[in-house]
């Protein structure tokens, strides 16, 4: 019996987890938490995009990489897939704040 599929996850750089730190310790933990959750939604939809050879979510760059801008906040990603570890990696989180 085979086990099922895990699904699609998020790494880090340590710069972008840096940035993510700084908005907490910077009494912007409810922008942090918000962008916690639109990280694991990014890596659900790109994962989804991926399974069914659709386009990424946001604006690739031609490096292999995605520029995504946040709506409603003041922050922009930029992530890699990796579809054999069913990941995406935030390579960049650029905060604006």
């Amino acid at each position: 019996m085979s086990s099922p599929r895990r699904g699609w996850t998020a790494q880090l750089s340590e710069d972008a987890a840096h940035t993510l730190k700084a908005m907490r310790a910077g009494d912007e933990a409810e922008l942090h938490d918000q962008l916690v959750r639109f990280i694991r939604a990014l890596a659900i939809e790109a994962g989804a995009a991926t399974e069914a050879q659709k386009p990424l979510p946001g604006l690739p760059m031609g490096d292999g990489r995605y520029n995504c801008d946040v709506r409603g906040m003041p922050v922009l990603i930029s992530y890699s897939r990796y579809p054999g570890l069913r990941e995406i990696r935030v390579t960049d989180l650029l905060w604006l704040g």
